[in-house]
């Protein structure tokens, strides 16, 4: 299908990002909040909010268009706070991030740790926020679950409890990703979960599908993100290259070797896919986002 590439991802980018400003306080109230603006509104390629606006549009849920915006800038903001702690120098110890200096070199540690833990609830809050006359409070719920668990002990806060106790071990490939499953893919899959908790009578076959397309989806990213951690462009990438070879991190090219995690990444990507063309609804947009991730240099 052919798609007016230029443009839906530069749309859906100005909503996510207008809704991410509206969410956040005033950012002279102190010196977190001016580190919540720094953080959040960096940029960034706000992967996890155009699956929700993405989806949200194949599935053409109900709710309004403003409320799907505010749903998937709660997404970000979980993913924001996990970057801000991910960088600090008792975990990965990165000075940058999304090419400017890490929340807690711009301020210093205890600012940022305070800044991820304000940006957490926050997301939490714009969920309780929301009014809808078609999201039944049973629903906001769910969606606000799903988002707590794929955060907490049983999703990313354990990927990087594992990915830490991984330093200076080598890992097997399926250790590796489940880490990655954890860290990166519980989040990815509770926003495609959301949408289909918001699509009312929605066919558990096709949220099924989904879900794997999310797995594969998420894995794919992860392998090329770790490519790039290797091989990558400094100045597109936004920080320092080789970061998990600094910290003694097993990552795919390090067990498997450059060319076998790009063919994982491919094997993945065209299995995500083929559950795409599975579904009975127009996903050319989510095909092509596939295939950007495949191919991204940041």
């Amino acid at each position: 299908m052919t798609i007016d590439h230029n443009n839906f991802l530069e749309d859906n980018l100005t909503r996510i990002n207008k809704a991410l400003f509206k969410t956040l306080p005033e950012k002279e109230i102190s010196e977190v909040t001016e580190a919540i603006h720094y953080s959040v509104m960096s940029g960034g390629k706000r992967i996890r909010p155009q699956l929700i606006l993405i989806l949200s549009e194949i599935l053409k849920v109900e709710i309004s268009p403003d409320n799907i915006d505010l749903i998937a800038a709660a997404g970000e903001l979980i993913h924001c706070y996990s970057l801000i702690h991910d960088d600090l120098p008792a975990m990965d110890d990165d000075d940058y991030r999304r090419g400017q200096l890490s929340c807690h070199k711009k301020f210093n540690e205890a600012i940022a740790i305070l800044t991820g833990d304000a940006i957490q609830p926050l997301s939490l809050e714009v969920l309780t926020s929301i009014e809808d006359p078609n999201l039944e409070d049973k629903t906001k719920l769910k969606i606000i679950n799903l988002f707590a668990r794929a955060c907490g002990p049983k999703g990313m806060v354990e990927g990087q409890n594992r990915d830490i106790l991984s330093e200076n071990k080598i890992l097997t490939e399926e250790e590796l990703d489940e880490i990655h499953y954890l860290k990166t893919g519980k989040l990815i899959e509770a926003c495609v979960m959301v949408v289909c908790l918001i699509k009312k009578d929605i066919d558990t076959d096709i949220t099924e599908k989904l879900i794997k397309f999310s797995n594969k989806f998420g894995l794919a990213f992860q392998i090329v993100d770790d490519i790039l951690d290797e091989v990558g462009d400094e100045t597109k990438i936004g920080k320092p290259i080789k970061s998990d070879i600094k910290n003694n991190k097993s990552t795919y090219p390090s067990i498997m070797g450059i060319e076998n995690s790009k063919n994982k990444a491919l094997l993945l990507t065209n299995e995500a896919l083929e559950i795409l063309y599975e579904l009975p609804f127009d996903t050319g947009k989510l095909e092509f986002l596939c295939e950007l991730v495949l191919k991204r240099s940041n």
